[in-house]
């Protein structure tokens, strides 16, 4: 009688047993067959990873797995150069996903440079992904399109991308970042660049850093119509910035853009370099 009454009790922990041993072995399918998707995307057949993973997805729906599937999905069509299909596979995996801890900020990256580089190819139709990333709470996020959309031939995005590439140059830390903002501000907007850290302005004048100067008149004007005064590290940076389309257009202004370091501090620190722009008189020093 006392054999008896234990049975069930045994069995349920046969089957509890039985349970849990079927879970750890659907658990290592998924895992291999998402780890043989991931080889697919090394060894560059995005068709084939694309199938494993949406495997995962029909094969293992409850598998903790499944979110990065469909966002790896997305990142396939993105290095097929299908960018319509990428950005909105990365839109549905937001949607269906939003409170993954990790991919949904990458996620919103991609879809900066997907609307970016759409809208550079003429298609303006993702013009709303770019305005609405610029406000996005993510400073990541935010940061990467004001940074991305300030390289854009629109006028509108570069006024809404300048107040937080303000924020970056005047709060951030990183010097790569805070560099990179400046050489947007530089491209969009210098009279918004910040003035520079009064540590900066002590070393400026002890001679501890070289000053970048460039002033612009135009004739019949009192004052300049452009006036900078940055490191010369900075300036460096933003000529070499410079797409090639833009220093074509300079060296046919007369400017070497190749050569033009060498040329200043062969001149000295406080001889000007000139050039002439139509009614524009530009001149470059470094003190």
């Amino acid at each position: 009688m006392r054999r008896a009454r234990y049975r069930p009790t045994i069995m349920a922990l046969v089957i509890a047993a039985a349970t849990i041993i079927a879970g750890f072995a659907q658990a290592g399918k998924d895992q291999a067959l998402f780890n043989d998707a991931k080889i697919l995307i090394f060894d560059k057949k995005w068709d084939e990873a694309r199938g494993a993973f949406q495997r995962v997805i029909r094969e293992y729906p409850s598998s903790p797995i499944v979110p990065q599937a469909y966002y790896y999905i997305a990142r396939c069509f993105q290095f097929q150069g299908r960018q319509e299909d990428a950005l909105q596979q990365y839109e549905s995996f937001l949607k269906r996903y939003p409170n993954e801890p990790f991919l949904p900020a990458e996620a919103r990256n991609a879809i900066v440079e997907l609307a970016a580089t759409l809208h550079e190819k003429g298609n303006h139709a993702y013009r709303d992904r770019l305005v609405s990333s610029l406000s996005d709470p993510d400073k990541a996020v935010r940061y990467f399109a004001a940074i991305r959309s300030s390289q854009l031939k629109d006028r509108y995005l570069a006024s809404m991308a300048v107040p937080v590439l303000k924020e970056i140059a005047g709060k951030e830390s990183e010097q790569d970042l805070v560099d990179r903002a400046r050489i947007a501000l530089l491209r969009l907007e210098p009279e918004a660049l910040p003035p520079p850290a009064p540590e900066s302005k002590k070393r400026a004048a002890r001679g501890d850093t070289k000053m970048f100067h460039l002033v612009v008149s135009r004739k019949g004007v009192a004052e300049p119509i452009v006036e900078l005064n940055i490191p010369i590290s900075l300036a460096q940076m933003a000529v070499s910035a410079l797409d090639e389309s833009a220093k074509r257009e300079m060296r046919k202004r007369g400017i070497d853009v190749d050569n033009i370091w060498e040329e200043l501090n062969r001149l000295g620190h406080t001889n000007i370099l000139t050039f002439r722009d139509g009614e524009n008189l530009i001149k470059l020093w470094i003190q």
